[in-house]
């Protein structure tokens, strides 16, 4: 079955797929032991909570507080930790190296079951690859094509002509309106809705009349997309989603938005129509981008930013509206000092008014 998922059901009550030993872990990850490497390791956790048989991980410098009082059986830690830990494998990016072990001890999620139930129903004209699995009560349409080794959990809706890539996972209740297009290895969590009808309308004498959206929406290899989120399909040609790229939940994405490779979206991101955003850019969660402009390539917007005007390549932007980092932290640091300086501008207003009718005065 494909990578993807979260840890199958048997592991999601804790318990790791094998048992290793602290060298041989060390060995794998290709880190620099130090401590004993006969101790055995069964499973992964936090500092905070990690037991003697776990591994934990220190990747960000606010939790070495954990480290004096942690019972972890061993740490991975970055190459040049100097700090506390008894048991520590040092690596070049602890994180990934956390990363390579959960997939060593606990691997992706084991789909719970294969082939095609006799409650699905599918199309006589539609297509489906070598090892494809579709779960009970789901809905494959007429002329699609599913690729092969792609899982499709029950509740799914596969609209007509859909383009299903090889090695994909449909989570329950996923909705593909008719004309999407999925790269392979591509997962979407339940509930999503691709292919949607943009929030396209005319408005002429007071009434919103309906465009027809005629394009579609087009994600490439690699994209995992989270649940509840909602992609739209262009008024004309595609909107697209490029490879590798990332969403979490509550993400909506609006029609004719192009979206580069690599990029993350966190919760509740909103991006409006026919916006460009270029590669390796990372939206924070509630941050929205109005429709029209463009993002250059590895832009970060901020949490609740509200961008509304072109953003150069590279650069940081914070706030409503969003600005450039350095200028709205300015900004926001004022912010607490705003009723003392109108205070201020109202005792100097005040002055001033005295002065000029004690100057008036004299003149007369």
């Amino acid at each position: 079955m494909p990578p993807g998922g979260l840890p199958s059901s048997a592991d999601m009550a804790g318990k790791a797929r094998i048992e290793i030993t602290l060298g041989e872990l060390a060995e794998r990850l290709g880190g620099e032991l130090t401590g004993p490497p006969e101790r055995v390791i069964r499973g992964a956790n936090s500092l905070a909570e990690a037991g003697p048989d776990e591994l934990a991980f220190l990747a960000n410098v606010r939790y070495e507080r954990f480290m004096p009082t942690t019972r972890a059986g061993a740490v991975l830690v970055s190459g040049d930790y100097d700090g506390a830990g008894e048991s520590l494998i040092r690596a070049q990016d602890p994180y990934f190296a956390f990363r390579e072990a959960m997939v060593l001890l606990y691997g992706f999620r084991r789909h719970a079951f294969e082939g095609v139930d006799a409650s699905a129903r599918i199309d006589p004209s539609a297509e489906l690859g070598e090892r494809v699995s579709v779960a009970q009560f789901a809905t494959v349409s007429a002329g699609a094509k599913v690729g092969s080794g792609t899982v499709i959990y029950p509740g799914v809706y596969v609209g007509p002509g859909c383009r299903v890539g090889a090695d994909c996972v449909l989570y329950p209740n996923v909705v593909l309106y008719d004309g999407v297009i999925l790269g392979e290895r591509v997962i979407i969590h339940a509930c999503t809705v691709v292919g949607e009808d943009g929030f396209g309308y005319a408005t002429h004498d007071g009434r919103h009349e309906k465009i027809p959206q005629a394009g579609w929406v087009e994600m490439a290899d690699d994209v995992e997309i989270g649940a509840c989120c909602t992609i739209d399909r262009a008024t004309l040609g595609g909107t697209i989603i490029g490879e590798g790229t990332k969403f979490s939940n509550l993400v909506a994405i609006g029609h004719g938005t192009r979206v580069g490779r690599a990029c993350l979206f966190v919760a509740q991101a909103g991006v409006a129509g026919s916006t460009t955003i270029g590669d390796y850019c990372a939206l924070a969660g509630q941050s929205g981008v109005v429709g029209h402009i463009n993002l250059g390539d590895n832009v970060r917007v901020g949490a609740k930013a509200g961008v509304i005007n072109d953003v150069e390549s590279g650069q940081e932007v914070f706030g409503q509206p969003a600005m450039p980092r350095v200028q709205a932290r300015r900004v926001y640091s004022m912010l607490p000092q705003l009723p003392e300086l109108r205070r201020q501008v109202r005792a100097l207003e005040a002055e001033l008014e005295r002065i000029k009718l004690r100057l008036d005065g004299k003149d007369k």
